[in-house]
């Protein structure tokens, strides 16, 4: 894959984001999706819009009983004066048959559709991926679709262990929704059995 260098990363906290750049994020995921195809979906991404601008522009986590991310990050590339490629990453801990395992998490990583193929979506994971030694972490867990070949040459792996989560109505469901759940980098232990993720997928 050809990797465009002409590009700027940044990395912003929660409560850090201008309503201009979650404005571009909000413009940047409708084109990557589509538009809505009827009402409620539309009043749904209306909501959802509303709970994500709490949560970026102002740093205020919905009263939840679930628990908050921490070190939540976001991640944005600009191409020519646009945001070309975003990512999330925060730090959570999962509960494993043996102990408390924190790890990174990989979230939301979205590319414009007019600039696929220059490398921008494969430079807002590594991005996201170096936070693994700066934070002291094992490991970065996360879940795809389509993009699995694209992990996979950066050096990630599919994980088998069954999900559950403590924190849902029904915890014994499966809490992901992907295709795919995936860690990385391959090469780090990891623990086998049962994995309680502590918290909705992402």
């Amino acid at each position: 894959m050809h990797l465009d260098a002409s590009f700027t990363l940044r990395r912003i906290a929660p409560g850090h984001v201008s309503s201009d750049a979650f404005d571009a994020v909000q413009v940047l995921k409708a084109n990557a999706f589509g538009p809505p195809t009827n009402d409620g979906e539309a009043r749904e991404l209306a909501s959802e819009r509303a709970r994500g601008e709490r949560w970026w522009v102002h740093g205020s986590w919905p009263k939840s009983d679930r628990p908050e991310p921490l070190k939540v990050m976001y991640h944005l590339l600009y191409h020519d004066g646009g945001l070309a490629a975003i990512a999330q990453t925060s730090v959570r801990t999962v509960h494993t048959s043996s102990s408390g395992l924190d790890l990174l998490t990989l979230a939301g990583v979205v590319s414009s559709p007019s600039l696929r193929g220059r490398g921008f979506g494969k430079a807002v994971i590594l991005d996201a991926f170096a936070r693994l030694e700066e934070e002291g972490l094992s490991h970065c867990l996360f879940q795809t679709g389509a993009a699995r070949g694209l992990y996979e040459k950066l050096g990630a792996t599919l994980v088998n262990n069954l999900f559950v989560d403590r924190t849902a109505q029904d915890p014994e469901a499966n809490p992901w929704f992907d295709d795919w759940v995936m860690r990385y980098p391959s090469e780090s232990p990891w623990p086998d059995g049962l994995i309680d993720l502590n918290g909705p997928g992402y």
